[in-house]
């Protein structure tokens, strides 16, 4: 996956794409000068096929858009706390725990990222990990969808991500 902002990003928006970027497999790229056009080519020449650009608002990011080969997939509004630690996670071994039923179908698609059981031992199945995870749940005291990251240690590590309101393919979800 390939990360970019809009065209002069504020620091907190080029911090969230960095530790979007430290821990998934995606790449950033600063966007200046480029167009919407530029930014694609720049996906196919790294071999990538989905584009996520963030978007900002009073310079903080709110939303994301996501492209799948060029064609708008997914539009999310959401809001980043960073107040967590920065953790190391092993990129490759990432794995997708979602568990907001209206995301379950969509969240494998746009971030790329297989499912925590298909590369685990019958171990690790049935003793579930938090270990290199991407968790989406339910905020206990939010009720909104919440996107976490637990890093090679099982700690939770930045960012974490609440989801006002997600948009997919022509379908409208309203999570708040």
């Amino acid at each position: 996956m390939l990360f970019t902002t809009s065209r002069k990003p504020s620091q907190r928006t080029r911090t969230f794409c960095r530790g979007l970027e430290r821990v998934m497999k995606a790449r950033c790229v600063n966007r200046g000068k480029m167009s919407l056009r530029d930014v694609f080519l720049k996906a196919n020449q790294l071999g990538m096929s989905r584009v996520m650009v963030i978007s900002e608002k009073d310079g903080n990011p709110n939303g994301m858009d996501v492209y799948v080969d060029g064609e708008l997939f997914a539009t999310m509004k959401f809001t980043v706390d960073f107040s967590l630690p920065k953790g190391r996670m092993n990129k490759d071994a990432i794995s997708l725990r979602c568990e907001v039923k209206k995301l379950k179908h969509v969240t494998q698609e746009i971030f790329d990222i297989p499912p925590e059981n298909s590369h685990e031992s019958d171990y690790n199945k049935e003793h579930k990990s938090d270990c290199n995870l991407l968790w989406i749940r339910t905020h206990k005291r939010k009720s909104t969808p919440v996107m976490e990251f637990f890093d090679a240690h099982g700690q939770p590590t930045g960012p974490r991500i609440y989801i006002i309101e997600s948009e997919f393919a022509g379908e409208v979800d309203e999570s708040s």
